[in-house]
């Protein structure tokens, strides 16, 4: 848990001694203060400068290891930081590992996220889990690279998963697998994020307290604020705002459950959603928006 990204699990003990971390790709609120395409380069800098200030530790850097998509904490780095992190990790000699427990399996259009980047930004490792068996049982994976699997030949992997190789949820997996390559829901991913897209513009026109859109596939992220020039959040976070917490109450009334954390709205559908109930979903989150968060948003638009 050392190693998240997330706030809340880096309170939790135990924590992990040598874990460094530095800031992510949120180009929304840049933590230089610059826009995209600078911020993206700066983030990615920045883990440069965190490797050779410990290039003269004699333990050395064992991993960068990044979500090449949004998870939960809802940041989207823009397409220049990945390529840019796989240089600086190669130039290093340090291992890249791919997060994409949630991010693989089509939820961003791709089998794997780190794909939308082509082969240049092809990782060394990749953990997985969630969507290798469609959730249908618990089963995680890591996926290593030919020049790593090579070291292992003799040698024991430890991946600490506690059901690994159970024959069930791997039969599960292989099922799943079959699924996503006959159903074509890698393509019908790359379709859902086309509607989406042109949904969200259409919300974001008319809420003015959307603040931000990002996301690809079927994986997109509506970031809300007060104050859309001043980027105000609705809540400080991770807290979730009222007016979102009625929102969810309100959707689940209407049979529709949203995904929110802090000010965020996480849109995440299933692969196999119909293009009727997708557009149903987006519908509500449209009224939704103007009955519970746009009152109380500084400005509005017709």
């Amino acid at each position: 848990m050392t190693l998240s990204g997330d706030a809340r699990a880096r309170l939790l003990p135990p924590s992990l001694p040598n874990v460094a971390h530095v800031p992510p790709p949120y180009c929304y609120r840049c933590p230089w203060s610059l826009e995209r395409p600078a911020c993206a380069i700066a983030c990615a800098v920045a883990v440069q400068t965190t490797l050779c200030a410990r290039s003269d530790d004699p333990r050395g850097i064992a991993a960068v290891v990044m979500e090449p998509h949004a998870g939960t904490n809802g940041i989207v780095a823009p397409p220049e930081y990945w390529p840019r992190l796989r240089e600086i990790c190669t130039a290093h000699g340090v291992v890249l590992i791919a997060d994409e427990v949630m991010s693989a399996f089509g939820r961003v259009g791709e089998w794997f996220a780190w794909q939308r980047y082509g082969n240049a930004g092809r990782p060394d490792l990749v953990t997985l889990a969630k969507g290798v068996t469609g959730a249908h049982a618990p089963l995680g994976a890591v996926v290593v690279a030919p020049h790593i699997a090579a070291f292992f030949e003799d040698r024991m992997l430890y991946t600490g998963l506690t059901y690994s190789g159970h024959p069930l949820c791997c039969a599960a997996g292989v099922a799943a697998l079959d699924a996503y390559a006959e159903e074509r829901l890698i393509e019908r991913s790359r379709a859902i994020g086309g509607r989406l897209r042109s949904h969200l513009a259409r919300l974001e026109a008319r809420h003015a307290c959307i603040g931000d859109i990002r996301g690809d596939g079927a994986f997109f992220v509506l970031e809300l604020v007060r104050d859309r020039a001043s980027r105000r959040p609705l809540s400080p976070w991770p807290e979730t705002a009222p007016e979102l917490s009625e929102l969810v109450r309100l959707g689940l009334e209407k049979g529709v459950s949203f995904a929110v954390r802090g000010n965020l709205v996480i849109l995440a559908p299933p692969l196999v959603i119909a293009d009727a109930e997708l557009d149903r979903g987006l519908d509500l989150l449209d009224a939704l928006l103007s009955d519970c968060v746009d009152p109380f948003v500084s400005e509005r638009t017709s």
